[in-house]
């Protein structure tokens, strides 16, 4: 049965070791997870991706028990029609209303977002200014980043 101690990780670390472990997950097998914090951020994500889970609390650590249940698909959200691009604009709001700001997110050295499974999980998780600190991108950076992300939001309309 594949395990993961995360329990000394720093978010968003346990996230992602959770999904790269759930990439490899087979049919029948159960991942254990145990963390520090409730995977408050992961829960509700898993159901949408077709995983089941189990989660018991013993003494401030938190045993996850993760399993495959069906077909993985994110819904589609109803798109607002005010959408300000902003240090708290979430990452997976944004690439979900402009698919083509993926590839610029990429470019500014947000590379986990090429993985497809890390792409269902992990953006819906972080704002920009939260992917900003993570990344370590510098303010002149940032601010070029959310130019090019705006410019895009004109074009599109």
């Amino acid at each position: 049965m594949p395990f993961l101690d995360v329990r000394d990780l720093e978010p968003p670390q346990p996230m992602v070791k959770v999904i790269k472990a759930l990439e490899d997950l087979k049919e029948g097998e159960v991942l254990e997870v145990l963390g520090s914090r409730p995977f408050t951020h992961l829960l509700p994500r898993l159901r949408e991706l077709g995983f089941e889970y189990e989660l018991k609390e013993k003494e401030g650590e938190y045993l996850l028990r993760i399993w495959k249940a069906g077909t993985v698909e994110i819904p589609s959200e109803t798109k607002e029609e005010d959408f300000e691009i902003n240090e708290d604009t979430n990452v997976g709001k944004l690439i979900d209303r402009y698919p083509q700001a993926l590839d610029i997110l990429i470019k500014y050295g947000f590379t986990p977002l090429k993985n497809p499974l890390l792409r269902k999980f992990l953006p819906y998780t972080v704002s920009l200014k939260q992917a900003k600190k993570i990344k370590r991108l510098d303010d002149e950076k940032f601010k070029a980043l959310l130019e090019e992300l705006r410019a895009l939001a004109r074009r599109s309309g």
